[in-house]
């Protein structure tokens, strides 16, 4: 087994997980903006144990995304063990997370997500299952807190077998994605994880990256919701820098990002990729005049037409 974590040199900069954001387009998009790792949306083992065509479609990347991981997500320790074997030999990423704090309701009525994590036992069971049927150095990502159990001891019952990163939400599953973050639930962590630490939640630029750094203890960051209009964080982190695009910059990263969801999925892509548009132009003057006009977008021509009709 090839642990990548341990190489990289830190602070570790991750693309964390979103559902119907981090595609393969997205990925690259961070990656080029300095993401050292980039994660999959979730997979459900359950899909994968059963019509798998969609889901290994969904998780079909590039190589220039590596280091690349899938996350997978679920209740069924065998199902776990089965999806683990068939994303290793199929898609072969370069890694495996364990998802153990997703609070989405449909999550949880599977048993799945933070419903998995709230259990000890099936926790640790699913990454035993996972580590014995890969190769691949195996992650996990979980909460500051879920129901009564904290993360400090979420991780000190899976801290004998060999995780290669930890991944903690500073938020408790009830708070969802709203509300402070805790940055002492994630170092309260660092005595139980061999692997890499790393802080998740509220970091939405520079400043909320220093002071998550400098009090999380952890050895990297996992960045989502905070990249999705910004995906230049990652660089700022890494130069130390904060700046803002000027529009010609901002509207060739836009192009950039629809080339690259064409390639992969056809015009029909830029349907589902309009949300990206309008997070792109948050805070920019007239913004919700111009997402008028990019939410109705059909094609290449259609976008080029309207960035090239919007001067700054």
């Amino acid at each position: 087994m090839v642990n990548f974590w341990s190489g990289l040199p830190k602070p570790l900069l991750v693309l964390a997980p979103l559902a119907g954001a981090t595609d393969s387009a997205f990925r690259q998009i961070c990656h080029g903006y300095g993401a050292q790792v980039v994660v999959s949306e979730m997979a459900s083992v359950a899909a994968l144990a059963h019509d798998r065509r969609k889901t290994l479609a969904m998780l079909a990347f590039q190589p220039v995304e590596r280091p690349y991981v899938v996350q997978i997500f679920g209740a069924d320790p065998e199902q776990f063990a089965l999806a683990t074997r068939l994303i290793t030999d199929t898609i072969q990423p370069d890694g495996l997370d364990i998802n153990f704090g997703c609070p989405v309701p449909k999550v949880i009525k599977q048993g799945a997500g933070a419903a998995l994590g709230a259990d000890l036992l099936r926790s640790r069971a699913v990454v035993e299952a996972v580590l014995a049927n890969t190769d691949l150095p195996v992650s996990i990502k979980l909460r500051a807190s879920n129901k009564n159990i904290s993360a400090q001891q979420f991780v000190a019952n899976l801290a004998d077998l060999p995780l290669a990163a930890v991944a903690v939400h500073g938020r408790s599953v009830v708070a969802g994605f709203n509300g402070p973050v805790d940055p002492a639930a994630i170092a309260a962590c660092r005595p139980y994880v061999s692997g890499q630490l790393l802080a998740n939640g509220g970091i939405i630029d520079l400043a909320s990256a220093q002071t998550m750094l400098l009090n999380s203890q952890a050895d990297g960051l996992m960045i989502g919701r905070g990249a999705l209009s910004r995906p230049w964080l990652f660089q700022e982190i890494r130069q130390q820098a904060s700046y803002d695009l000027a529009w010609s910059e901002l509207a060739a990263l836009m192009l950039r990002h629809a080339d690259l969801v064409v390639k992969n999925k056809g015009e029909v892509g830029l349907v589902e990729f309009r949300k990206f548009l309008t997070w792109y132009v948050k805070g920019w003057p007239q913004a919700k005049k111009i997402r008028q006009h990019l939410v109705a977008i059909k094609s290449m021509a259609d976008l080029r037409e309207l960035i090239t009709n919007v001067s700054y």
